[in-house]
C-alpha cells in the first residue's frame, strides 16, 4: 500500500478529530470545524486529491439521500408550495444578486452564473438543522424541503446551461442522439423502479444477509449515476433519480439506515475540501470585502425567500423560519463553482472570495436559526405583518400533520406478536410494527396493517416509527445481539421509553436488564407457566388461585429463577401447588417419542417447546429434533427413576 497515502489519510483524520473536540468543548458547530480543518490541511498535506475524490461520493450520497427521503405522496400534498415557491426564491435571489454582480463590475453572464450559485442553499446542513430542531415535519420543515428539491433538481439544469454561459456553442446535431439515448435511459428507469429493483430488493432482504442487500443498494446507486453520465447527465441528478427508485418500496427505511453513516463521513470529507480549496492569504486580506459580501448575500437570500413565503399567502413566522433556513449559500454552489471556472465565468481570485463568503453563509445559519423567535419579534413589530399575521389561516394541506404519540412499537411480528398487534388494536392502542421478514411485511401492509421493513436496531429505522414519541417498545422477536442493539439505540433517542424484551433464555435476564430494558420476559419460562396454568385448570383449581400463583411467579423480574438452567423452570411450581411436578428435558439429537421411557415411569408428556414454537397435542408419532424441550408431569420418585434410566 502507498505509505504517503496512510500518512496524508491519518494527519487528515487526526486533525479533524483535534479540531472537533475542541468545537465541541466550545458548542460551537462541527462544520465550522471541518471547514477550519480543511484550512489547516491546506498547509500541511502536499496531495489532497484523495479527499477531493471523496467529497465527491460525499454529494452523490447526499442526492442519493434525498432521493431515498423523498415521499410522491407528501411532495404531492405540497407541490404547489414547493414548485411555486422554489421557482419564486430562485428567480428572485437570481435576479437580485444578478445586479449586485453588475454594481461588482461583472459580466452579464458571469454575473447571471454568480446569480445561480446564490440561489441554491445548503441541504445538507438545512437538513441537519431541522432534524435538530424536530420541525422536519412541521409546516415550515415540509415547504422547506419542497423548494431544496426544486433546488436541486435545478441545479442540474444550471451545470447543463453553464457551458453555454462560458461561450460554448450548442452542437444541435447530437440533439437526436441525446433525445434517444434520455428516452432509453427513461423506459430503463421505468422498468427498475416497476419491477427489477422492488423484486431485487426483496429477495436480498428474504436471504437476510445484510452485506448482500447493503452491496445491491450501492449498486442501484452507483450503478444509476453511472448509466446518467453515459448520456451527458452529471451523477448528481443520477444519484438523486436512484434514491427515488428505492423510495417507493417498503425497504427505503432500512437502505437509509445502512447508507446514511457512508454520506455522513463522505459529507464531512466535503466540508474539510472546501476548508482546503481557500487561499488563506487571499481570505485574510480580502476580509472586509468577504464580511460585507457575506451580509448583503444573507440578507438576498432572507428577503427572497420570505418575499416567497409571503407571495405563497403563508402566515409571516413560518415565512420568517423558511427565510433564515435558506439564508446560505449551498454545497451544490461549489461544485457549479468549479464548472464556471473551467468555463472562464469566475477568475481564481474571485473564486476565493466566493468560498470564504459560502463558508461564512453556511456557518451563520445554526446561530440565526437560534435566533428566529427574535427576528419574529422584530419583524413583527410592523403592523402589517402583525395584522396579516393573525388573518392567516393556513391550508388544509399545510395543516401540522398530526404526529401519532403514546404509541406502542412492536418489534418483530411472529406468533406473540400478532397476539400483542391484534390486543392494541381490539383496545384501540396506537402501534407501529417493524419486522425483517419481507413477506410478512407485504403481506400486512396489504391488510391495512402500520408496519415497515427493516432493523429496530438502526436509528433511521426507529425514527421512522416516531421512536421519540412513542411510550412503550415490545422486543418479542430478534437475536441477543439485535436485542442489545436495539435497546440501546431506543434507550438513547427516548431515555423516558419503557423497553419490553421477550428473551430466550433466563440467564439473559441481568444482561438485558443492565442494557437498559425495564421487563424481561424469557421464553421458556413464559412456555411453563402456560403449561402449569393447564395442569391447574385440569385438576379443577380456581381461577384466581390460578392467577395469584402466575403473578408470584412473575414477581421481581423471575429473581426465583435466575440462576437455573432451562431444564429447571419449573422446580419452583414442583412443591406448592399440586402434589405431581414438572420437569423438563433438553433433546441433544432427533428422536422420537418412544425412544424415551415416558409411559414406563408412568410420566405424562404435556408439551414442547421448539424454537418459538410450541407444541401441546403430542402423540406417539411425533418427532422430537435436536434442541427441543420437552415438557412432562408425573410424581418425583418416578421422574428421578426416569433420569437415571436415560
Amino acid at each position: 500500500m502507498n505509505i504517503l497515502l496512510l500518512q496524508n489519510m491519518s494527519i487528515i483524520l487526526i486533525t479533524a478529530v483535534i479540531v472537533l473536540l475542541i468545537f465541541n468543548k466550545l458548542k460551537l458547530p462541527t462544520m465550522i470545524g471541518l471547514f477550519i480543518t480543511g484550512i489547516v490541511l491546506g498547509h500541511v498535506v502536499n496531495d489532497t486529491s484523495i479527499i477531493s475524490t471523496l467529497s465527491e461520493l460525499g454529494v452523490i450520497f447526499l442526492l442519493f439521500i434525498i432521493g431515498l427521503e423523498f415521499s410522491a405522496e407528501k411532495f404531492t400534498a405540497i407541490k404547489h408550495y414547493a414548485l411555486i415557491g422554489g421557482i419564486l426564491q430562485v428567480i428572485i435571489t437570481t435576479i437580485l444578486v444578478t445586479l449586485l454582480g453588475f454594481a461588482l463590475n461583472l459580466s452579464w453572464n458571469s454575473a447571471l452564473f454568480l446569480g445561480f450559485l446564490v440561489a441554491f442553499s445548503s441541504t445538507a446542513i438545512v437538513m441537519k438543522v431541522m432534524q435538530q430542531r424536530h420541525i422536519t415535519h412541521s409546516v415550515q420543515g415540509r415547504v422547506t424541503l419542497g423548494i431544496l428539491i426544486f433546488q436541486d433538481i435545478a441545479v442540474i439544469i444550471v451545470i447543463l446551461l453553464t457551458p453555454i454561459l462560458g461561450g460554448e456553442s450548442v452542437e444541435t446535431h447530437l440533439l437526436p442522439q441525446l433525445i434517444v439515448k434520455a428516452l432509453g435511459l427513461g423506459l430503463i428507469i421505468f422498468a427498475g423502479a416497476k419491477w427489477f429493483i422492488p423484486l431485487a430488493l426483496r429477495d436480498a432482504a428474504r436471504t437476510k444477509n445484510r452485506d448482500l442487500f447493503l452491496l445491491l443498494t450501492l449498486f442501484i446507486c452507483m450503478g444509476t449515476t453511472f448509466a446518467t453520465s453515459l448520456i451527458g447527465i452529471g451523477p448528481e441528478l443520477g444519484a438523486f433519480i436512484a434514491g427515488l427508485l428505492i423510495s417507493n418500496t417498503e425497504y427505503s427505511h432500512q437502505t437509509l439506515g445502512y447508507i446514511q453513516p457512508f454520506q455522513d463521513v463522505f459529507m464531512s470529507l466535503f466540508f474539510i475540501s472546501i476548508g482546503l480549496m481557500v487561499n488563506l492569504h487571499l481570505f485574510l486580506s480580502n476580509i472586509g470585502i468577504i464580511i460585507l459580501l457575506t451580509l448583503i448575500i444573507v440578507i438576498i437570500n432572507f428577503t427572497a425567500t420570505f418575499i416567497t413565503g409571503m407571495a405563497l399567502k403563508l402566515p409571516t413566522k413560518i415565512s420568517v423560519s423558511i427565510a433564515i433556513l435558506l439564508s446560505q449559500i449551498g454545497e451544490f454552489s461549489f461544485v457549479l463553482a468549479k464548472e464556471g471556472m473551467s468555463y472562464g465565468l469566475m477568475t481564481n481570485e474571485f473564486f476565493s472570495i466566493f468560498l470564504g463568503v459560502s463558508i461564512l453563509t453556511m456557518s451563520l445559519t445554526p446561530f440565526l436559526e437560534k435566533a428566529t423567535p427574535q427576528i419574529v419579534k422584530l419583524i413583527g413589530k410592523i403592523s402589517y405583518f402583525q395584522v396579516d399575521d393573525e388573518l392567516k389561516t393556513l391550508p388544509e394541506e399545510l395543516e401540522e400533520e398530526t404526529k401519532i404519540e403514546g404509541h406502542v412499537i412492536l418489534v418483530g411480528l411472529g406468533r406473540n406478536g400478532k397476539h400483542i398487534a391484534k390486543a392494541c388494536r381490539q383496545f384501540r392502542i396506537p402501534i407501529r410494527i417493524v419486522d425483517m421478514n419481507p413477506t410478512i411485511v407485504e403481506n400486512q401492509q396489504a391488510l391495512g396493517l402500520p408496519i415497515i421493513y427493516g432493523r429496530a436496531s438502526n436509528e433511521s429505522v426507529l425514527k421512522e416509527l416516531n421512536i421519540t414519541s412513542a411510550q412503550c417498545i415490545v422486543i418479542s422477536a430478534s437475536t441477543y445481539e439485535e436485542t442489545m442493539k436495539t435497546i440501546d439505540v431506543a434507550r438513547r433517542l427516548n431515555p423516558d421509553i419503557h423497553i419490553i424484551v421477550r428473551t430466550r433464555y433466563l440467564k439473559s435476564i441481568d444482561d438485558v436488564i443492565e442494557a437498559g430494558a425495564d421487563e424481561v420476559i424469557p421464553k421458556e419460562f413464559e412456555t411453563s407457566i402456560m403449561m402449569f396454568t393447564r395442569i391447574m385448570d385440569y385438576y379443577n383449581k380456581d381461577v384466581d388461585e390460578i392467577t395469584g400463583a402466575v403473578n408470584d411467579l412473575r414477581s421481581n423480574n423471575y429473581d426465583a429463577f435466575r440462576t437455573v438452567t432451562s431444564e429447571d423452570i419449573t422446580t419452583y411450581l414442583n412443591y406448592k401447588y399440586t402434589d405431581l411436578e414438572i420437569d423438563s428435558l433438553r433433546v441433544s439429537e432427533n428422536a422420537h417419542i418412544d425412544d424415551f421411557p415416558f409411559e414406563e415411569n408412568n410420566l405424562k408428556v404435556t408439551g414442547v417447546v421448539r424454537g418459538e414454537d410450541t407444541f401441546i397435542d403430542v402423540k406417539s408419532d411425533f418427532k422430537f429434533f435436536e434442541d427441543d424441550l420437552i415438557l412432562f408431569i408425573g410424581h418425583r420418585e418416578n421422574i428421578n427413576k426416569f433420569f437415571d434410566t436415560i
